[in-house]
């Protein structure tokens, strides 16, 4: 606040009703861009009911009495200046106010000559916090820093202190953004918990350095675990949060995790490393790198790069069930180009394999590197559309065949469209070809393949309003794709990067049954589908969709990976999937698929997911995928009353007769006061040993949070629907 210096341009006995060197001024804090900005930060604004001014230019005042300077008002009864210390004394409902904050006290004395304010026995509130409290003194100077002696804290409201800190002394500097307290203690409905001879907390949004709360919890494979973070904040746009973690049952783990933000780059860099673990008696560490860099000429480059010590680092350290649940670690560099007609890739990748049940043959290929490039030329010579993808990589894998690997696609196609009526014939060349090292003896070492892709893929859309108003607009989409390709003996060729995939909707208008370049498969089959939606004309939103589809091959299929055998199929499966969204609250999805050859389901994933309100969701699943998996999946978040909340999921195995993963959380939430308790037990990969755990996050609403926030999280997941 601007230091008061009031000058006169003459002196009187007496002036009573009017504004003293200024004009009268009503209401609250002047806002920043009030015409106060014009005064000087050494000048006032001075409003009283009555002055008794002396020619020596002391003064008093009574009822009421405004002091502003710039966006603060100093209110009180009545007021005494001082002409030769330049000092108020203000008395009788003294309250002081700036644009976050509002101070109330019995008294109060300001220094004009250096801007200083001190207000005895004063209470406050901080409006963008909330949070209120009291102090036995408190003094603001004009540099922003405000200094409290023997303070109360808390954000509850009035009348309800269930948590409060309290200090010796806490100094806050509005321009660093930090605070600082001394001798402080943290109580809990009366109850002291944390005592803190010294610590410095952040008052404003912005980042600082210092000790975060820690968490807890328990679980059978680490025991009670505590982690306390230090957050470093080095410079506004990298920072570092180092966090020792505690675990009982393996010893101390020391985890580091560093950010780079500029305006071409995004990083982020975790490590951790436990010695000497006290079960497995080994060192255990873990690294994860995400770097994404902009490069000039339309160029990006990105590093995604994760390692861990040995395979079961995530099931003994991490609690969360993504992390568990990965058979391989990647590790790429990418180089990425795009304009209007070319997109460029180059990329060195590998894999850490953290699966024991992998054998080394079935291992990913390291490629070493991989280059693309893709261009387009749309309306080129004739009218006609030019395409070209081509591809070329160099895989490596121990004790394996290894080498080189070139494909390319040249292609032409003649798009035409009338209305809702789309006709895309299209004709290509594949070309794979090999240079291989490691061969078996007496086998090909450059073996190569080369056949022709004709395809015409066809369409329609129409479209009708019905319902009351036009309400509602219905649509109806056949497809057909027809595609030809020749046999071509593939059995020389290497496998490097080739899987048959699972059948869905997306399988249904692919020519080529295999994903990856090693294996192109002979065919002469014609993909039909139908997709009929439902939306509301008002806004577009979607209220049904349902599609159906098969593929009917009249020759082909001789094309098969190592230990396959030729299926010879006449058709493929019937693929369905229905979408409802008829119901305000209501999402049921489905997914069917149904063998002709045995006339039965082959796989049937199902999901109903009910949203009555706000932090409300109940999901049922159920997931069958023949000689695979057949899983009930039930889950929900539920507030009971307006503090409480439940969260909970049941996921069955029914093979099994088994749960997989169970967990239920309790949590409360008072105006500025929260816990929740979650319990959890998961059965970990690969083997029939399960993990359980316990939980705790304790909220102090305006101070910092204690505890473990594993319950926020799945409850995340549970009302988006993600977990299905």
């Amino acid at each position: 606040m601007g230091a008061f210096n009031p000058t006169y341009a003459a002196a009187e006995d007496s002036l009573r009703g009017i504004g003293c060197w200024a004009e009268p001024r009503t209401g609250d804090a002047a806002a920043p861009n009030d015409d106060t900005a014009d005064i000087p930060d050494d000048r006032v604004e001075l409003t009283t009911g009555n002055a008794a001014i002396n020619r020596g230019g002391s003064a008093e005042f009574t009822g009421p009495v405004e002091i502003r300077s710039r966006g603060n008002l100093l209110k009180a009864g009545s007021a005494r200046y001082d002409s030769e210390t330049g000092v108020f004394e203000v008395a009788d409902g003294v309250e002081f106010s700036d644009a976050d904050s509002r101070f109330t006290s019995s008294s109060a004395r300001y220094d004009s000559a250096n801007g200083e304010l001190a207000l005895s026995g004063a209470e406050f509130e901080i409006a963008n916090t909330p949070a209120r409290g009291s102090a036995r003194q408190i003094d603001i100077n004009d540099k922003g820093v405000i200094e409290l002696e023997k303070v109360r804290y808390t954000s509850c409201p009035p009348g309800n202190d269930s948590w409060l800190l309290k200090a010796d002394s806490i100094k806050l500097d509005q321009q660093s953004g930090m605070g600082t307290a001394k001798r402080a203690s943290l109580r809990f409905k009366g109850v002291p918990f944390l005592y803190l001879p010294y610590f410095t907390y952040p008052i404003t949004d912005d980042r600082k350095s210092g000790l975060l709360f820690p968490s807890i919890g328990t679980s059978d494979s680490r025991g009670f675990e505590v982690t306390q973070p230090w957050y470093w904040n080095i410079a506004p746009n990298y920072d570092m949060t180092v966090e020792p973690h505690y675990m009982s049952e393996r010893g101390l783990q020391l985890g580091t995790e560093g950010r780079i933000l500029t305006p071409n780059n995004r990083a982020k860099l975790w490590l951790d490393f436990l010695p000497d673990d006290d079960k497995a008696n080994i060192d255990r560490w873990q690294f994860d790198l995400q770097v994404s860099t902009q490069l000039p000429n339309n160029w990006r480059a990105t590093t995604d790069a994760a390692g861990v010590s040995d395979d079961a680092y995530y099931e003994d350290l991490s609690a969360r069930q993504s992390s568990t649940s990965k058979t391989h670690l990647n590790r790429s560099l990418t180089f990425e180009y795009y304009d209007d007609t070319w997109s460029l890739m180059g990329r060195f990748q590998g894999f850490q394999t953290i699966d024991a049940d992998v054998m080394q043959p079935d291992e990913p290929y390291q490629q070493l590197p991989q280059l693309t490039a893709a261009g387009n030329w749309r309306d080129g010579w004739l009218g006609l559309d030019y395409h070209l993808a081509s591809e070329a990589n160099y895989f490596y894998r121990k004790d394996s065949v290894t080498g080189t690997r070139f494909n390319v696609q040249p292609g032409v196609s003649v798009p035409m469209q009338r209305g809702g009526l789309y006709i895309r014939p299209q004709v290509m060349m594949d070309y794979t070809g090999y240079s291989l090292q490691d061969t078996a003896p007496g086998q090909d070492k450059s073996p190569s393949r080369a056949a022709p892709v004709a395809s015409i893929d066809a369409g329609a859309v129409f479209e009708r309003v019905s319902g009351d108003d036009d309400a509602f607009l219905l649509t109806l989409e056949p497809r057909v794709l027809y595609a030809y390709i020749p046999f071509r003996n593939q059995d020389d060729l290497p496998v490097f990067d080739t899987i048959r995939p699972d059948f869905n909707l997306v399988q249904l208008y692919r020519y080529n049954r295999f994903i990856g370049r090693d294996r192109l498969s002979d065919t002469n089959q014609l993909s039909m589908g139908i997709t009929g939606r439902m939306l509301r004309s008002a806004d577009g939103r979607e209220l049904l969709t349902a599609t159906i589809g098969q593929t009917v091959f009249f020759d082909g299929g001789d094309v098969v990976l190592p230990g396959e055998v030729a299926a010879n199929e006449d058709s493929t499966d019937y693929i369905a999937e229905l979408g409802l969204k008829l119901w305000k609250n209501w999402d049921v999805d489905l997914r069917y698929q149904y063998d002709t050859d045995t006339n039965s389901s082959a796989r049937t994933p199902m999901r109903v997911k009910y949203r009555p309100g706000e932090n409300k969701a109940f999901n049922v699943a159920y997931r069958y995928a023949r000689d695979s998996l057949e899983q009930t999946d039930f889950s929900f978040s539920y507030p009971l009353g307006a503090k409480w909340n439940a969260i909970g999921r049941y996921n069955y195995s029914i093979p099994d007769s088994k749960a997989l993963d169970r967990f239920l959380g309790l949590e409360y939430n008072s105006c500025c006061w929260g816990i929740s308790v979650l319990a959890r037990r998961t059965v970990t990969r690969g083997t029939d040993n399960t993990e359980s755990v316990l939980a705790v996050q304790f909220v102090l609403k305006g101070f910092s949070n204690f505890g473990n926030k594993s319950s926020r999280e799945l409850q995340r997941d549970i009302l988006d629907g993600t977990r299905f």
